[in-house]
């Protein structure tokens, strides 16, 4: 199925906005994007960045949990595999042994770079 590109665009800056994907699945479909779009676009996100808790944050860094291949899910408890900067972008990898943690950084500055771009041209 192709997803429409607002929809991506909007599910990519609502992420970067902390809010967590459970929520922004709501809004999506609050907003009256196709259920089928959104739940497709909802699941492959989950699927690629193997999103299981919303993203730890203060007031200057957000941190991304990732769960890695061989991890059990049950019993598991949260830790930081990414920081990011609120204000820079910027990237700080702890867990850089894992392939994981460079795919989804990868993605994670491919949306920074797209939101970017974007606000550049709106402004």
């Amino acid at each position: 199925m192709d997803i429409d590109y607002n929809l991506v665009q909007r599910a990519q800056m609502l992420l970067t906005l902390d809010h967590p994907l459970t929520q922004v699945k709501d809004i999506l479909l609050r907003e009256g994007y196709p259920r089928d779009q959104v739940i497709e676009l909802i699941e492959a996100t989950e699927e690629v960045l193997n999103y299981l808790v919303p993203p730890e944050y203060d007031e200057n860094k957000i941190g991304i949990d990732i769960l890695h291949p061989g991890e059990k899910v049950q019993g598991r408890k949260p830790s930081v595999d990414i920081l990011i900067d609120k204000h820079s972008g910027k990237l700080n990898l702890l867990t850089p042994q894992y392939q994981e943690t460079w795919r989804v950084a990868n993605e994670v500055r491919k949306a920074i770079k797209t939101q970017r771009s974007a606000y550049l041209d709106f402004n």
